[in-house]
């Protein structure tokens, strides 16, 4: 229910089921190539499984929760909080959307939640720092236009920089690092 705005309660279900077997039945190992492999990889899922589901099920709680409560800022924000509300909006797009769960890599499925705890503290501390706010917005703007640029050549040249893909969650750590420093980095930014 906290996710219905995103997707149905069955693509939802199919995105989480799909993003558990994927982590247990393949995980970080290589794609079994022998009927001996296969089932060394059969034996390790079966080990695996019950802990990736209850740490999956738990997260995707915790997403559902963050982003509910986001949701419900956003749509209390009036008045001049309304540009970095919009800002937010399309941060949110890009973060917790259809199929969200599968396509996000699976260490960056964990700072979700804190992800959408800096939107909701950016959102809270708004009136008090309008400027301040407008200018970090104009700088990850930039950065992220730079982003999606870059992604689009590569995508048209027919491969993706992984350190590309890395640097669009910097942006998201960037993020967490002027709006909400309380939440702090695992890294610097």
């Amino acid at each position: 229910l906290q996710l219905r705005g995103v997707a149905g309660p069955d693509e939802l279900r199919a995105d989480l089921v799909g993003a558990i077997c994927d982590r247990a039945f393949i995980g970080e190992d290589e794609l079994p190539r022998g009927l001996k492999a296969f089932e060394d990889q059969v034996k390790r899922a079966r080990t695996r499984l019950p802990a990736v589901s209850e740490a999956a099920c738990r997260l995707f709680a915790t997403i559902a929760a963050e982003h509910h409560q986001l949701a419900l800022a956003l749509g209390g924000a009036k008045g001049n909080a309304a540009r970095a509300a919009n800002d937010i909006r399309n941060q949110l797009q890009r973060l917790i959307y259809k199929g969200f769960f599968g396509a996000t890599p699976w260490p960056q499925l964990a700072h979700l939640p804190r992800y959408l705890k800096a939107a909701q503290l950016r959102l809270q501390k708004y009136p008090a720092n309008a400027e301040r706010d407008g200018k970090h917005a104009a700088s990850i703007a930039g950065l992220w236009g730079r982003y999606e640029m870059r992604l689009d050549q590569q995508k048209k040249a027919g491969a993706v920089d992984p350190r590309l893909l890395e640097f669009r969650w910097q942006i998201e750590e960037l993020r967490v690092s002027l709006y909400a420093q309380e939440l702090k980095t695992p890294y610097p930014v």
